[in-house]
């Protein structure tokens, strides 16, 4: 996701995009055929593929296949479907590339094509990515489809909550098991095989559970954030965040008010916090003035990104952010 100033995080999908998509889909359903699906990327039986599959029309998978089909929104959630599935499933990501910022994602009509063709979509919700109840609503097949909305469905949160739910160290393990769950519904055959490797998963988190016990804080202890991404991990760790007006405008596309901002200055000079923690990739030039402040006064500046980075899985992008903190306490 490139550099983007602190603006409301509106949903700016393309009209054209939605009905070329759906145009394609129409077509595809008197032939046959893949075709790439621009940033999104599609796996089965686990291994990755750099070629962007789709499955048409078959809700199973692709053609002569057994496998259930499976679209993610974001590519943290399809790393779990593709551990949970197993050989049972493909899995296709559609935002896959770091640069890719989810709140204005314009669907390709080959984006439109996966969600056509899939009998299981996952995406976040509560506002984040709502194009793609667009898509699943454009198919026309909505009834048919299981759909998982992590933010809502799995961790209980409703529009207007925090979005960044996983950041949330609970989140994935839960959400593992939940689309167990779900996938057993739809292939009862291997409804224990779901359950086991949903199991797997989670004991392949247990640095991350491990890392956030060690880190918890007995007492509150003081931090400030540049907006609202890292919060969740802050709950989770027992870290007070003290400008919540600031991370406040920040998230409402609003200015912070000069006094807000003059606090946070002065909180950073007299070293009334322990860390600030920057998310990169949603920075203005009132941001940068206090990373600066916080280099030129010793405060540790904790980098976190919204998506995830390049090289990386859930579970190293997390606890390299853990291990920044693990650092800046000492």
């Amino acid at each position: 996701m490139p550099t983007r100033p602190l603006k409301k995080k509106l949903w700016k999908i393309s009209t054209t995009a939605i009905l070329l998509g759906s145009l394609l889909v129409l077509a595809s359903a008197c032939g046959s055929g893949s075709s790439n699906t621009g940033n999104s990327s599609s796996t089965g039986s686990n291994s990755a593929s750099n070629t962007d599959s789709t499955n048409g029309n078959n809700n199973t998978g692709g053609i002569g296949s057994s496998k259930i089909a499976i679209v993610a929104a974001e590519n943290f959630y399809g790393e779990v479907a593709e551990a949970v599935g197993g050989d049972y499933v493909d899995v296709t990501s559609l935002l896959t590339s770091p640069d890719a910022d989810p709140h204005d994602y314009e669907p390709t009509p080959d984006a439109s094509k996966a969600v056509d063709g899939a009998s299981v979509v996952i995406f976040n919700g509560i506002g984040y990515d709502e194009w793609m109840q667009k898509l699943i609503d454009a198919s026309g097949k909505a009834a048919d489809k299981t759909v998982v909305r992590v933010a809502s469905d799995v961790m209980a949160h409703q529009d207007g909550d925090n979005e960044h739910v996983w950041y949330n160290p609970e989140t994935m393990g839960k959400y593992a098991d939940y689309l167990a769950d779900r996938l057993g519904k739809l292939d009862p055959v291997h409804k224990q095989d779901f359950a086991d490797q949903a199991s797997d998963y989670k004991q392949s988190l247990a640095p991350l559970t491990e890392a956030v016990a060690s880190l918890k804080q007995a007492d509150p202890l003081p931090v400030a954030v540049s907006e609202p991404v890292f919060d969740y991990m802050a709950q989770a760790l027992n870290l007070k965040i003290t400008d919540e007006k600031f991370e406040l405008a920040a998230e409402e596309e609003t200015d912070p008010a000069p006094q807000d901002v003059a606090r946070l200055q002065n909180d950073i000079k007299a070293k009334n916090i322990r860390f600030f923690v920057n998310n990169t990739q949603a920075t203005s030039q009132t941001v940068q003035n206090l990373v600066d402040l916080a280099n030129e006064n010793g405060v540790p500046v904790i980098e976190v990104t919204e998506t995830l980075p390049s090289g990386k899985n859930y579970l190293t992008w997390m606890t390299d952010i853990l291990d920044q903190i693990k650092a800046a306490l000492g």
